[in-house]
């Protein structure tokens, strides 16, 4: 699409995003009334290309009076629906679509699981060939200096336990902004016995001191492939007995994520959105990192940054496939208000 429909459609859906705040003053209102005059400079767009005849449609003619209207009688969402329709698909949908149908109410409660998985397989059910050394590699940080310098390579070191215990999902309710935060159930979730296709979701990851709740700035889009907890026992090879874990070790659980490039100083002009790639090394590998799952600030979801769309890109395949991809700033109210 030429920049002027895309600018006509990223207008419109900005204006949508701003008329839904909870709250107002006078410069959330005049970026309401400049994303909409730049829609009505744009979308004749759509008329040239043949897909509108004309625009003079009841819907986009209110939009007109969506300003003085909350000027009158306030935010627009004391007359919105959306939330408790949202809170349904959460507690009743989703848990009854986990169920096996039968004796249902307890599953739908309990339907996030978990399972303890050998090491040696975690790295293929879940697509993560770099897990194993990025595990060393975190666990090295805790060893004493002097055992450090003996070592020839964290990459070498002995692991002293062969399980692990693994969630498949988690759910997070990002720190309230301006609206109540929908939770996420983000997952990593490999190919299951039954065919259903393998999910790994995007985050939002603070990756470095700078980063806060809002903007991206100090944070780094990864692929959560893994959520584990480290067992509480190991063992002791000198004396070939299970014994207690480190008392430093981290108790909280962990995720293993496979990043994307870092985020550039500005977003694509046309789209508003950031352009992430995924971050190979040299050798193929993807680059990851093991993180605590407190480290995520919020789930993203990332569309093709591509001109051209491949017809063998499905749902399922998609982040694995394509090369570039946008952060979508538009998913949801409160990405809009978090992502810039």
């Amino acid at each position: 699409m030429d920049p002027q429909g895309i600018t006509a459609c990223r207008s419109i859906l900005h204006f949508i995003q701003l008329a839904q705040y909870p709250s107002h003053d006078n410069e959330t209102l005049q970026y309401m009334k400049n994303e909409l005059l730049s829609w009505h400079l744009n979308k004749d767009y759509f008329i040239a290309k043949g897909a509108r005849s004309n625009f003079d449609i009841p819907k986009f003619h209110s939009l007109l009076h969506y300003v003085d209207s909350i000027k009158w009688v306030g935010a627009t969402d004391n007359s919105n629906t959306e939330a408790f329709e949202r809170l349904h698909i959460d507690f009743a949908k989703e848990g009854w679509r986990s169920s096996n149908k039968r004796d249902h109410f307890p599953q739908m409660t309990s339907f996030i699981s978990r399972q303890e998985k050998k090491i040696e397989s975690i790295s293929v059910l879940h697509g993560a060939p770099g897990f194993l050394g990025a595990l060393k590699l975190f666990l090295n940080d805790f060893l004493p200096p002097l055992d450090k310098q003996k070592k020839a390579g964290a990459l070498g070191g002995f692991l002293p336990f062969r399980t692990l215990e693994v969630w498949h999902n988690f759910g997070l309710v990002p720190l309230k902004i301006l609206d109540e935060p929908e939770k996420s159930l983000i997952k990593a979730q490999p190919l299951s016995t039954t065919g259903k296709p393998a999910r790994f979701d995007t985050v939002l990851v603070l990756e470095e001191d700078s980063a806060q709740s809002t903007a991206v700035q100090g944070c780094r889009v990864g692929r959560l492939r893994v959520i584990f907890r480290l067992p509480h026992t190991v063992m002791d090879n000198r004396k070939g007995l299970m014994v207690k874990a480190p008392t430093d070790w981290p108790r909280e659980p962990l995720g293993y994520v496979t990043w994307y490039t870092r985020f550039k100083p500005a977003p694509d002009q046309a789209t508003g959105m950031y352009r992430v790639e995924p971050a190979i090394a040299s050798n193929g590998m993807p680059h990851g990192a093991i993180i605590p799952l407190s480290n995520i600030r919020q789930s993203c979801m990332l569309v093709p940054g591509r001109m051209s769309w491949d017809k063998e890109w499905k749902s399922e395949n998609i982040l694995d496939e394509c090369s570039s991809f946008f952060v979508n700033n538009l998913q949801t109210k409160y990405t809009y208000q978090t992502i810039y």
